[in-house]
């Protein structure tokens, strides 16, 4: 049986040995296994492998990228390990050693073009109960960066004049222009209540801006229309219920932004400008939708509240009848 021999730290406490040295993918197979619920129901504990996420990290370390995460490794009964002098020995004895945490780290590597070189914490001394409340205790801990944090922090990876850059350069300039009705209204890397947080601006705002209208005025433009068509929706919601705190909400945010090229067009149509004057004009159309039915904030119900509005706004323009010079 053959023996591989690394160059390891010792790090383990009285009870259990711990070892951190550096393996390959290939040679971390030739010893370990992945012990799973759906194979062996009784004793297994890993989740199921994704081959699709196992593929993504894969293409990111072709990338050229480096994964930092430790593979976590638990020595069974039948495994055969030394160390001594800073040196790690293990026999390649199959299934000598269950993967605790880092299958989908170490499936990806494997499957990588080059042999990549990770990180490998390896435990000596758990016995199956340990096993699974160190899977649970790693697995349970970790929190993933909320979402509107990891658009925030896209700025610092995005293109100038990009989409990404963009959207959060209005998302700043909305928060801290006094004259925007979103002024100081905003959270860029937390959601918070009365607050509009970076996930709905995006939802709202990114179709626009990869759009035929508002993806055709220079920056200064586009936020100034962004400020006259909100100012103009502020005033319809202090019509309709003698405050504007829903604007803030992710829902009707994402709804009321779906009738944006709507409201633009027929501004244009009845005023020949997008004054916040003429979109004022326009948004009184919409001052009779009843709000009270719309309470979902699922995509269904975010469609739902648009499709009123646009059909509101459509007959608001019946009213106003056709320009003179349309005729």
């Amino acid at each position: 049986m053959r023996t591989i021999e690394k160059q390891a730290f010792s790090i383990g406490n009285d009870t259990i040995d711990y070892y951190v040295t550096v393996m390959t993918a290939k040679e971390i197979f030739e010893f370990s296994k992945v012990s799973r619920v759906d194979e062996d129901p009784k004793h297994g504990y890993q989740r199921f492998l994704s081959e699709k996420r196992a593929e993504a990290i894969a293409e990111y370390l072709n990338s050229g990228n480096i994964i930092p995460g430790a593979i976590i490794l638990s020595a069974q009964k039948s495994a055969e390990l030394k160390f001594a002098e800073g040196k790690l020995s293990i026999t390649l004895i199959p299934g000598s050693f269950f993967v605790i945490d880092g299958q989908h780290r170490l499936y990806g590597s494997e499957m990588a073009d080059d042999d990549i070189q990770l990180p490998v914490c390896i435990l000596d001394g758990l016995d199956h109960a340990a096993e699974v409340k160190y899977f649970i205790d790693i697995n349970s801990t970790q929190k993933g960066v909320p979402k509107t944090l990891r658009i925030e922090l896209m700025k610092f990876l995005s293109e100038p004049d990009s989409v990404d850059a963009t959207r959060n350069r209005l998302f700043k300039d909305l928060n801290e222009s006094p004259e925007s009705p979103l002024f100081e209204r905003m959270s860029a890397t937390t959601s918070a209540p009365g607050r509009l947080s970076l996930v709905p601006f995006q939802a709202a705002i990114d179709p626009l801006l990869n759009g035929n209208i508002l993806g055709q005025f220079t920056y200064e433009d586009k936020k100034k229309l962004l400020i006259n068509f909100l100012s103009a929706v502020e005033a319809a919601l202090e019509k309709m219920e003698g405050k504007s705190n829903r604007l803030t909400t992710s829902a009707f945010f994402q709804a009321i932004f779906k009738i944006f090229d709507k409201t633009f067009n027929l501004s244009i149509m009845h005023n020949k400008n997008c004054s916040l004057a003429s979109m004022n004009k326009i948004m009184e159309g919409i001052v009779g939708v009843d709000l009270s039915r719309h309470t979902g904030s699922n995509q269904a119900a975010i469609n739902d509240l648009a499709a009123e509005l646009s059909t509101l706004l459509e007959l608001h323009s019946q009213r106003l009848g056709t320009p003179s010079d349309l005729l």
